[in-house]
């Protein structure tokens, strides 16, 4: 198992992951040391192998938090092969390392000139199909039986392409006297001959130099090769140049489908004492023929799979496009039609204040009612397309006041206390105003809601932080799960009876997609939610 590191200064790092327990952080002391990263802590994180061989990734009180995706996590969290994770300004990710009984080799060379040691002379030749060319006695005859049923069970027991190799080559070492086998395959694209497995995993670069011409030789004749000790052939023996070579035995088998040679199979040993013969050639020429045919059922089956997924894909993506254009239509075309009615309901209820007509408790009531037609106007227009405007300086807390504007009234209606905690001297960002107005406004309502229907605090916080300006909304309502905070952003996903699951999704693609920024929750179930907006200082969106 290994760790890589994808993003920052260290992108392209690679830890190796031994031991059951490793930590992670800023100090040299930890296992995974990430001295280049100031949002790092000393002693961030710390990733463990249970019993049953998951692995489990723990923050350790960190001042930024450990995310796994854009959630925060607070307690021991499952991390997968192939699952990304984030500490500080830095992602990493888990990735497995093949298996020891065959691994992809892109290490193997073919080399136009023989190995010093490569065997050098032809002393047998099997055509795909041929009958054996004598005859087997019982004991020979059942174990090759054996072998071919273990290797048909071993070819059948999978599709996934990189799994049947694996198999493939660790049921012929189970049977073959050969130091190492490799299983090459053409390239889809080019043609070219490409190392898929190797056996075995530790055997590196020098020891993967095999021939170019012997494999040549097989793939042209379409038959398989059996190179032997020529030094303990007669027909050899007196050969100068076959005993300055040390000649060791091979096997090389094309792996033949409806004519097309589709890759080969090559074994090899410099034992003097497990020399291949004519019966472990025959029986190597037979696991090709049984190879290539699941080869190319893999493959097929690869291509299908990749062909359906990419359909479902791609259907899934017209359904979404055509909901989201549809909500952003209709939104669009409501808020344009609520802003025509209540605009020139704010100026009969400001003469009607003027005159004296309404009393303070029904002015309250008209200007709540006003605030929150005009909200919802607001988050209706959030809902559709973001429309292209200017970037220009903006400094986050004018934003906060803008927003607060719209709600401050519901907040005393509901009860909410409100706790501003705005940075003095913010630096300016680069971004729309009236963008950032609907994505504070629908996490200000959001939290609102969570809080109620009991009373609690709302807080609004903006910081620099490092070279970014944080935007943060805090409420006290119950939190949430992590299964809700990791689809929290996606379109049409809700939690609420009457909600649409299209505020935080906007807020997502205005804050992202617009604006270059990041947008993440942390959340504990009974102690609240926290959505921060990150937002880069001063860069151009």
């Amino acid at each position: 198992m290994k760790l890589r590191v994808l993003t920052g200064d260290m992108a392209g790092y690679e830890f190796d992951v031994n031991g059951d327990v490793l930590t992670l952080g800023r100090r040299a002391e930890n296992d995974v040391a990430l001295p280049l990263d100031p949002r790092v802590s000393r002693f961030h994180a710390q990733i463990s192998r249970t019993h049953s061989g998951t692995w489990l990734l723990d923050d350790l009180d960190s001042t930024n938090g450990t995310f796994v995706g854009r959630r925060r996590i607070h307690d021991a969290t499952p991390v997968g092969p192939g699952e990304a994770f984030r500490m500080g300004r830095t992602w990493l990710l888990l990735e497995e390392e093949p298996t020891p009984e065959a691994s992809a080799a892109d290490a193997v060379v073919l080399v136009e000139e023989e190995p010093e040691d490569s065997p050098g002379a032809i002393v047998f030749s099997v055509q795909p199909g041929a009958e054996a060319e004598r005859q087997l006695d019982a004991d020979e005859l059942a174990r090759r039986l054996d072998v071919m049923r273990d290797v048909s069970a071993a070819l059948g027991s999978t599709l996934d392409l990189s799994s049947l190799l694996n198999e493939l080559l660790r049921s012929i070492m189970r049977v073959m006297p050969a130091e190492r086998a490799f299983l090459l395959l053409r390239g889809a694209d080019t043609g070219d001959l490409e190392a898929r497995a190797v056996w075995p995993l530790d055997d590196r670069s020098e020891g993967r130099a095999i021939s170019r011409s012997i494999v040549e030789q097989a793939m042209e004749r379409r038959t398989t090769l059996l190179l032997s000790d020529a030094m303990a052939d007669e027909r050899f023996g007196d050969v100068e140049s076959v005993r300055d070579l040390r000649i060791r035995s091979a096997i090389c088998a094309p792996l033949l489908r409806a004519g097309e040679v589709l890759g080969v199979i090559f074994l090899d040993t410099t034992s003097a004492t497990h020399v291949f013969d004519r019966g472990d050639a025959e029986m190597v020429s037979s696991i090709a023929a049984q190879a290539a045919v699941a080869i190319e059922n893999a493959r097929l089956y690869t291509e299908l799979r990749q062909a359906y997924e990419e359909l479902q894909h791609a259907q899934e993506q017209i359904i979404r496009t055509e909901k989201l254009s549809i909500i952003g239509t209709l939104s669009a075309t409501v808020a344009h039609d609520m802003a025509n009615v209540v605009a020139p309901m704010v100026t009969l209820v400001d003469l009607s204040m003027d005159r004296g007509e309404v009393d303070e408790k029904t002015r309250e009531a008209l200007e709540r009612q006003l605030q929150r037609l005009l909200a919802l106007v607001e988050r209706l227009k959030s809902f559709s397309r973001p429309e292209r405007a200017e970037m220009t300086p903006t400094n986050l807390n004018d934003v906060v006041d803008g927003a607060l504007s719209m709600i401050r009234t519901e907040l005393q209606h509901e009860q909410v206390q409100l706790e501003l905690q705005l940075a003095e001297d913010l630096p300016l960002v680069q971004a729309v105003p009236t963008q950032l107005d609907r994505v504070l406004l629908n996490l200000s309502l959001n939290a609102m809601e969570a809080i109620a229907p009991n009373a609690g605090t709302l807080t609004i916080k903006t910081e620099l932080d490092g070279d970014e300006v944080a935007l943060s909304v805090t409420d006290t309502g119950p939190g949430m799960p992590p299964e809700q905070q990791e689809r929290l952003f996606e379109p049409f996903f809700t939690t609420k009876e009457t909600g649409t699951g299209m505020g935080l999704f906007s807020c997502r693609r205005i804050v992202e997609e617009e604006h270059g920024g990041t947008i993440e929750v942390d959340s504990r179930m009974g102690e609240g939610t926290t959505v921060t907006v990150r937002l880069p200082v001063g860069a151009e969106a």
